[in-house]
C-alpha cells in the first residue's frame, strides 16, 4: 500500500561500517527502543519509526515490526501500573483521539506524502523540549496543552499518519502529571489504544500485518529488556529527572526527523 516514500539515502552507512541490510537490525532497534518505552510509556513507535526508516524499510513493513511489540508492552505497562491510571484522561483521549487515529491511519498513503510534516514535527518536539522541559518559555508551551479537544484530535491524526504521536501523547501527559507512576501508567492505556485502532484499521482496510516467528523473538526480547529496565532503571530515578529525561528524548527525536528531512 504504502511504498518506500520517506527512506533515507545511504549515506548513513559509512565506509560499509554499517550493514543496512542486515536482517538483525530491526531487531537491534527494537530492543534499544523498548527501553525507552519501558521508562516512559512510549518510545518504540516514535523512536523505531524513523531508525528502522534509515534502515530502508517503508511503512508497513515498520509496522510488522513495531505494532506487535509496542501493544505488548502498553498492556504489560497498563497491568503494572493500573492503580496509577488517571481515568478522566483516559476518557477524553478516547473521545477524541483515537477517531482522529482511524482517520490518519486511513489517509495514511497521502498524508506521508506530505513533504513539511516530519519537519513540522520536528519543530515542534524541539520547541517543547527547549521550552517545557528546560523552562525557556513554560506559559507559552502549557497554553497550547490546555487546548485539550484540539490537541488530542490533532494528535490522533498525526499518530495514525506517521507513527509519530508518542511525543505528543506523553507531551500532554507529563504537562498534567508530575508523578512518574501516574505518567507513565495513564500514557501506556493510552499508546496501547492507538496501536489497537491502527491495527484494526489497517485490518479492515485489507492491509493487516504478517504476523511472523521474528515478531515473537522482538516480543520476547522486549518483555526481557523491559522487566531489567522497570527493575533497575524506572524506580531510582526521581520525578524530576523523569522529566529532564524526557526532554532530551524529545531533542533526540527532533534531530532525528531533522536528519530525516534533509536526507
Amino acid at each position: 500500500m504504502v511504498d518506500a516514500t520517506f527512506s533515507y539515502l545511504a549515506f548513513v552507512n559509512i565506509n560499509g561500517w554499517i550493514d543496512l541490510t542486515a536482517p538483525y537490525l530491526p531487531t537491534l532497534v527494537v530492543a534499544l527502543v523498548v527501553v525507552v518505552q519501558s521508562l516512559f510509556g512510549v518510545g518504540v513507535l516514535f523512536l523505531g519509526t524513523p531508525l528502522l526508516l534509515i534502515l530502508g524499510l517503508n511503512y508497513l513493513e515498520i509496522f510488522n515490526v513495531l505494532l506487535p511489540v509496542s501493544l505488548c508492552l502498553s498492556f504489560i505497562q497498563t497491568i503494572v501500573g493500573w492503580r496509577h491510571v488517571q481515568w478522566t484522561t483516559v476518557k477524553w483521549f478516547v473521545l477524541l483521539s483515537l477517531p482522529a487515529t482511524a482517520l490518519g491511519t486511513l489517509l495514511l498513503k497521502s498524508i506521508v506524502g506530505a513533504a513539511f510534516l516530519p519537519i513540522a514535527i520536528a519543530l515542534y518536539l524541539a520547541a517543547v523540549s527547549i521550552g517545557f522541559y528546560f523552562h525557556a518559555f513554560p506559559n507559552a508551551i502549557e497554553w497550547v496543552l490546555r487546548r485539550d479537544r484540539i490537541y488530542l484530535v490533532a494528535m490522533g491524526l498525526i499518530h495514525g499518519a506517521t507513527n509519530l504521536g508518542g511525543p505528543l501523547l506523553s507531551t500532554y501527559v507529563l504537562a498534567k502529571y508530575n508523578d512518574k507512576q501516574q505518567a507513565r501508567a495513564t500514557t501506556a492505556v493510552c499508546y496501547g489504544l492507538l496501536v489497537l485502532v491502527q491495527l484494526l484499521t489497517l485490518s479492515i482496510t485489507g492491509n493487516s500485518l504478517r504476523f511472523t516467528q521474528t515478531n515473537l523473538v522482538q516480543i520476547a526480547i522486549g518483555i526481557l529488556v523491559f522487566t531489567l529496565t522497570n527493575a533497575f532503571v524506572f524506580h531510582r530515578i526521581s520525578n524530576q529527572k523523569f522529566r529532564l529525561f524526557f526532554g532530551f528524548l524529545l531533542l533526540l527525536m527532533s534531530a532525528l526527523l531533522m536528519v530525516r528531512y534533509f536526507g
